[in-house]
């Protein structure tokens, strides 16, 4: 009963983050100047669900997993992830402001995590996890020459930090089913444009990763 609470919790209160960065997505003040004539991306309900499900899935992944505390260094993606892919979506651009906020974020909580009993294995794991994940899109974004952004890079990083205490094996996953589901979309939508916003998928593998039991 106590679980389901939590649970509920956790996503009326991504909900309500959603709500607010909804709002705060609609004055376009993330643009540049550069972007400031592109199409109005609209009302962007989504924001609001994909709130509700990041907060409240990682809650739930957590309270029915045998190490609860190891999902700790996702939850400042599971708050900052909406915007980006939300950002992303319109702009193509992952804001490096809100990247960094995550990160050291997500540095604090692993340091929580480690501190609290996980011992510097957490620690250890999350370095592991974010050269994985940070170098093997690094590699990518070189040899196709910039075509996959440095934004994406970072992402995938952040990404690998924040599933490595999990394993290696949870940071693959995130990868592989974030690149999956961009395949479908293009597949599905007919998508001839040759630049493609990467961070939503990215951001729903680690969503799925984090899901997996550990």
């Amino acid at each position: 009963m106590y679980e389901i609470l939590a649970i509920a919790v956790a996503a009326a209160a991504g909900a309500g983050l959603g709500c607010w960065q909804r709002r705060r997505l609609a004055t376009l003040r993330y643009r540049a100047e550069d972007e400031v004539a592109l199409p109005d991306p609209g009302p962007r309900w989504w924001v609001v669900w994909a709130g509700m499900l990041a907060v409240g899935g990682l809650a739930a992944a957590a309270v029915f997993s045998a190490d609860p505390i190891s999902r700790l260094g996702l939850a400042p993606l599971a708050v900052s992830g909406p915007w980006l892919a939300a950002v992303d979506a319109d702009v193509m651009r992952l804001p490096n402001r809100v990247l960094g906020g995550t990160a050291l974020l997500m540095a604090g909580a692993i340091l929580t995590v480690a501190w609290v009993g996980a011992g510097p294995d957490a620690a250890i794991q999350t370095l592991i996890g974010a050269a994985a994940g940070g170098g093997l899109f690094a590699v990518i974004h070189f040899a196709s020459r910039g075509e996959l952004g440095f934004g994406d890079v970072k992402l995938a990083a952040i990404i690998g930090a924040g599933l490595g205490p999990l394993g290696l094996g949870h940071v693959c996953v995130a990868l592989l089913a974030g690149s999956a589901a961009a395949l479908i979309w293009i597949n599905a939508t007919k998508h001839t444009d040759r630049h493609l916003p990467y961070g939503p998928w990215l951001l729903l593998g680690a969503w799925i990763a984090a899901l997996i039991p550990s």
